[in-house]
């Protein structure tokens, strides 16, 4: 209404002299109702614009570059192995010795630089695990590991790695959507979880004993 009343009070003089001609006045009328209908279709669309802007998008977690050797803390009982970074592996994996599985539940002992340690795990599943010898039947159980600053529980297979350069192998499983692989690169991401202490509490089913 104000914008009209703005727009008559601009075009007065020619309103009152369109009036004596009722061709000259069809012309100016819709002339005024061709900018009232304008202004208000531009803010109507910049009533739109402004309806439709949607709110910035979440900022993505950091990913966090690792080597293809890095340390890793195995939680609650902050154990520190050295791992290998396998990209060509789906699971990660833990060394067991003297595996044993009874009523679902695994049960093994760490290596002698772990003071040869027995824990006790539920299995959740079972995998086939190609190998070079063939296909292994392998338990699977849930842990809680610290890689670089990043706390996580991931599924591990369970497998007798005494042969082995490493006593664990962090698989692709582990490493999607958290980490980025530079395999020229060796301890890159130092293990330091400040939520660690959170872990004992998700890991109240794994049972330590000395």
């Amino acid at each position: 209404m104000t914008i009209i009343m703005s727009l008559i009070k601009s075009f007065g003089v020619g309103i009152v002299y369109s009036m004596q001609s009722p061709t000259l006045a069809k012309f100016f009328a819709g002339s005024v109702l061709f900018i009232v209908l304008s202004a208000y279709g531009i803010g109507s669309v910049a009533a739109q614009v402004n309806d439709d802007a949607q709110p910035p998008a979440p900022i993505e977690p950091t990913m966090i570059t690792v080597g293809a050797i890095e340390e890793i803390i195995l939680s609650p009982w902050g154990l520190s192995f050295p791992a290998r970074i396998d990209t060509g592996a789906d699971l990660s994996s833990l060394d067991a010795r003297d595996l044993v599985v009874r009523n679902n539940v695994a049960e093994f002992r760490l290596g002698k630089r772990w003071g040869s340690r027995r824990l006790q795990l539920p299995v959740i599943e079972w995998r086939h695990i190609q190998t070079s010898l063939g296909t292994e039947k392998r338990p699977v159980v849930e842990l809680s590991i610290c890689l670089g600053s990043k706390l996580f529980r991931t599924p591990v297979t369970l497998k007798d790695r005494s042969e082995m350069l490493y006593p664990f192998l962090v698989g692709r499983t582990a490493l999607s959507g958290k980490f980025l692989v530079d395999a020229s690169r060796s301890k890159a991401a130092k293990p330091i979880c400040a939520g660690a202490s959170l872990a004992s509490s998700q890991s109240a089913a794994a049972q330590l004993k000395e």
